[in-house]
């Protein structure tokens, strides 16, 4: 199992981050992996269902994906359904003070070979690089 974990802080409220994540429209200003992002259900809550493009190491990988579950301003659980490399990713909100501590964490069960087992903990490091700088223009935007 592969994992990225990076944690920031935010100065808004929990909800107006957690809010700010789930509008589809704002997915592509804030991760600059992302290529196509598209929310298949008609809102943001448990059971929902979203599809996506992700540029990891120069490969475009398709993925759709279920909001397993979901709390307002406190947690939020992503899992594949259909990807080359299952996945989940999570995103924990805990308030400090007037702001937010953001948890994001993703794991890959496998990479099945898509990218060549000994290129692997490249594609960790690289992956977990761009989350930080995404984490970065996301609290840079919520912040303006």
């Amino acid at each position: 199992m592969h994992e990225v974990k990076e944690t920031i802080f935010i100065n808004r409220l929990p909800e107006e981050v957690h809010l700010f994540l789930m509008d589809t429209d704002n997915a592509l200003l804030w991760q600059s992996n992302l290529v196509e992002y598209e929310l298949l259900s008609e809102d943001y809550r448990k059971g929902s269902m979203f599809r996506g493009v992700n540029k990891v190491a120069g490969r475009k990988i398709k993925w759709e994906a279920e909001v397993a579950e979901h709390e307002l301003g406190a947690h939020a659980l992503m899992r594949s359904t259909e990807a080359p490399m299952p996945f989940e990713l999570e995103y924990v909100f805990a308030a400090i003070d007037d702001g937010t501590e953001m948890t994001y964490h993703m794991t890959v069960k496998e990479f099945g070979g898509f990218f060549g087992k000994l290129a692997d903990p490249l594609v960790v490091r690289l992956y977990q690089k761009d989350v930080r700088s995404n984490l970065e223009k996301l609290k840079d935007l919520l912040e303006a």
